[in-house]
């Protein structure tokens, strides 16, 4: 019978976007846990996937089917960060679009790493920004990976130029599931970038004349990259487009949709299997073998960290919400000094909800609770009363640290910042319901 944990012992965070990408990490764990147990007033509308590897006990999310890109990525990292109050750093492992170049052979099957490069820390927001007369702006700076990761990757490398890396053993463990296979993925095929996809599902149709010839490589060969990684909240699919975007920022080493929404909330390193080139040509044949490289990768990486060590670093959580609730409470302290009566906003929520000008009164309260999913007590007793306290205090954190980018995004093109489509953020309830678990408490009752 698989064992079950308490929450607080998971100390490595595992985010996918895909179900094979959750699939391919499952079958890197040593061992199996028994499945979460939710609370009644659990928070958390992810499935986890619970386990440990080289002693680490780690714990494996994966986006909801048909939602990709940063946002939901933060929202499931927020959610786990939550639950798992344990958690030491995290890994994004998945499927990526390389950028091939003169200076970055890459190919597909191959395995890139977020690392700090040149002027950015390892991933770059590459569609955040503002539009001037001038043109496209980008804006903002995301966080590198934590010490203890990147004294990890460098043991890796060591291990890979000394020939000790046990990604073949890894990824054999793939084997016995016909998918993930290297030979289900079919050719490697590059076609120049000046050459867009004819037709189809294929490139059978696709000018064979307009390929990029390349030096042959041993199919069994697994090479991993290190630099930047492009994140943005669209697929990019056009070679042309790929080149520009990556020469313009220096040079990147491929194109994903997640990784942003993690870097800054989210002690974070990223890793993904090449499995299309970012253009027109691409397809899903090589997402499985792929997913199946990143996962074998993220596993020798947590092999090289001792697990004593890991539980010696602060936790994300505390590392986070300390700095996050102290911020918070400096402005609604700063608030506070300007109503004209006293308020004891610190422990009631009564007064809370009046320093932020909403409803207090025992009917807005019973919305609220129902919309934060607070089910304590009767509505108005005493035990409802602190646990949504607590829960306004929470999504205020969380909303914090997105509202100014909620207001730039406002100020930019009217988009809204959760999903991206042209409505402003309180549409979201009737656009894409999901967008709201990720907007702060303003949004919640304002609108």
């Amino acid at each position: 019978m698989s064992q079950q944990l308490p929450r607080n012992e998971y100390t490595v965070g595992w985010v996918c976007a895909l179900p094979i990408e959750f699939a391919a990490a499952q079958e890197m764990l040593d061992e199996e846990h028994a499945d979460l147990l939710h609370e009644p007033d659990d928070n958390d509308e992810n499935t986890y996937a619970l386990g440990s590897i080289g002693g680490h006990n780690v714990a494996i999310g994966c986006l909801p089917a048909g939602r990709i890109g940063n946002n939901p990525a933060a929202a499931v990292a927020m959610q786990m960060r939550a639950t798992f109050k344990g958690l030491r750093f995290s890994l994004m492992v998945g499927v990526g679009g390389g950028v091939p170049s003169a200076e970055a052979d890459i190919r597909l099957g191959d395995v890139v790493v977020s690392q700090p490069d040149k002027t950015f820390n390892g991933v770059v927001q590459y569609d955040f920004g503002k539009t001037t007369p001038s043109g496209f702006g980008r804006t903002g700076a995301l966080n590198a990976p934590p010490q203890t990761l990147l004294g990890a990757v460098a043991k890796v490398r060591a291990n890979e130029l000394r020939g000790r890396t046990k990604m073949r053993e890894y990824i054999a463990r793939l084997d016995y599931i016909s998918e993930f296979q290297r030979s289900e993925a079919g050719p490697d095929i590059l076609f120049e970038a000046t050459y867009d996809h004819e037709r189809g599902q294929t490139c059978d149709g696709c000018l064979k004349h307009r390929q990029v010839s390349r030096p042959p490589r041993n199919d069994k060969e697994v090479v991993v990259h290190y630099g930047t990684i492009a994140s943005g909240n669209q697929v990019m699919k056009s070679a042309a487009q790929r080149d520009k975007v990556s020469e313009d920022l220096g040079g990147v080493l491929c194109f994903e949709m997640e990784a942003a929404g993690l870097m800054n909330s989210f002690p974070c390193l990223v890793v993904r299997g090449i499995c299309d080139y970012a253009d027109s040509h691409k397809n899903e044949r090589w997402q499985p073998y792929a997913a199946g490289v990143a996962a074998a990768y993220a596993k020798e990486l947590l092999s090289v960290i001792p697990a004593a060590d890991v539980v010696k670093n602060v936790t994300v959580y505390d590392a986070i919400d300390r700095g996050v609730e102290s911020d918070l409470n400096d402005k609604l302290a700063h608030m506070a000094q300007y109503t004209s009566f006293e308020l004891n906003w610190r422990t009631s929520i009564v007064d809370l909800l009046k320093l932020l000008r909403l409803g207090s009164d025992m009917e807005a309260r019973k919305q609220l609770a129902e919309r934060l999913h607070i089910r304590a007590g009767p509505n108005g007793s005493p035990k409802q009363n602190q646990a949504l306290y607590k829960a306004v205090m929470k999504e205020l954190a969380v909303g914090e640290s997105k509202w100014a980018q909620i207001m730039e995004s406002r100020r930019r093109n009217g988009r809204c910042f959760n999903c991206g489509l042209e409505h402003w953020e309180y549409e979201c309830r009737d656009n894409c319901g999901k967008c709201m678990t990720t907007v702060s408490v303003y949004n919640i009752l304002i609108y």
